[in-house]
């Protein structure tokens, strides 16, 4: 008798977590789809922020012979030169298309650990409200370890430390960790439009949820400025795969970034769809 009741207990007890297991899987899986494809898409996006924002650095030092004035081209803003301080502003003031046809307003502050303005110096950056095409940029950007590689290219490490992009929805993701940059031409021609990086690496990352999760590079993405000079995705060619999101059973999540044409779209694939995303 009382192997048939500890039998019977041992199988309400099993049935009873099965159920709790099946309606969680059921809640994340059909309630919480456009959460999951929010949060992927809120982080491709999110990076681009924080690649442009290397990138009008990049335009600033090879501009700075005109530090304290206004930067050539479209750039719109105005850059001030504080050698003692070894910094250098770049104020978008209230709001201005500037390079790569994007609108931006307040401040991008770089902080130099050598020489200001030398390409190859360890910097910081930070911002002091600042937005690009309506999406505000806070946090910090770290490019260290800075040197020719073994294939002769100039390679350095992008590290983000609670990089928040908020986006004009009210959506944010918080990035934390490294990229590596290795640029494969552009280097010392004096045109940064031209540029083109190889990126790998991980980084871990939050939501507007709270949910953590993982984005790895699985291939080498391939940034190509000359592209976003003509308005679209600096981003050509690579895969990000999303893992360890929180609260979500383990399944696909790719952005994939294209085959090297320049364009303007991103394709996202999750378990349920494939879609593109157009918007930058």
């Amino acid at each position: 008798m009382k192997t048939k009741f500890l039998r019977s207990i041992l199988t309400m007890i099993t049935a009873a977590l099965v159920m709790v297991a099946c309606e969680r899987d059921e809640r994340f899986s059909q309630g919480s789809d456009e959460e999951e494809e929010q949060t992927l898409e809120s982080a491709s996006l999110g990076e681009d922020a924080s690649d442009d924002v290397l990138e009008v650095a990049g335009q600033v030092e090879t501009q700075m012979a005109n530090a304290g004035g206004r930067m050539s081209g479209d750039a719109c803003a105005t850059v001030t030169k504080d050698t003692e301080n070894k910094t250098v502003t770049i104020d978008f003031g209230d709001g201005c298309v500037g390079p790569y046809g994007r609108e931006r307003s307040g401040k991008i502050i770089i902080a130099y650990s050598g020489v200001v303005g030398d390409s190859i110096s360890n910097r910081i950056i930070t911002f002091e409200n600042y937005f690009v095409n309506h999406r505000e940029v806070s946090g910090t950007i770290g490019l260290r370890d800075i040197a020719i590689n073994d294939a002769g290219n100039l390679q350095s490490t992008k590290h983000l430390a609670d990089l928040k992009v908020t986006f004009p929805n009210g959506e944010y993701v918080v990035f934390n960790g490294s990229r590596t940059r290795e640029l494969l031409s552009g280097y010392a021609d004096n045109d940064p439009s031209n540029n083109v990086y190889k990126i790998t690496g991980s980084i871990s990352g939050q939501s507007t949820t709270g949910r953590s999760f993982t984005d790895e590079i699985t291939t080498p993405i391939i940034a190509n400025w000359s592209c976003a000079a003509v308005g679209n995705f600096a981003r050509v060619s690579g895969v990000v795969e999303m893992t360890r999101l929180g609260g979500y059973v383990a399944r696909k999540r790719l952005v994939n970034y294209g085959d090297g044409e320049c364009d303007n779209i991103v394709t996202v694939t999750t378990f349920r769809r494939t879609y593109v995303v157009t918007s930058i």
